[in-house]
């Protein structure tokens, strides 16, 4: 994944955070903002997590944009070279950096 697109999910995931929109997901997959693999990626590696909330809209997402790829998240993460140390970080402290300044 490169940073532009990696850029695009980091705000895109601290958007729906609280706001959460399973078809504005799958309309980010088609945009070509990003690919497809990167989005299920995503989605998976936040569906896993604790944090993030939204596991079943996510799992949605993953499902509908690759069939099958619910389950394999290190296969999927490998396609989208997804860094996951990385992305955790980042987006973590960007929710808590705009909620503390909206």
């Amino acid at each position: 994944m490169n940073r532009d697109h990696e850029e695009h999910l980091l705000a895109f995931g601290a958007s729906q955070r609280h706001d959460f929109d399973v078809d504005a997901w799958v309309q980010l997959a088609k945009s070509g903002l990003v690919s497809r693999d990167e989005v299920v990626a995503t989605a998976l590696f936040l569906a896993g997590g604790y944090w993030y909330g939204h596991e079943d809209g996510l799992f949605r997402v993953a499902e509908e944009l690759s069939p099958g790829s619910v389950g394999h998240f290190a296969e999927r993460a490998r396609a989208a070279e997804f860094n996951c140390s990385r992305f955790d970080s980042m987006l973590k402290t960007r929710i808590a950096h705009e909620s503390r300044h909206p």
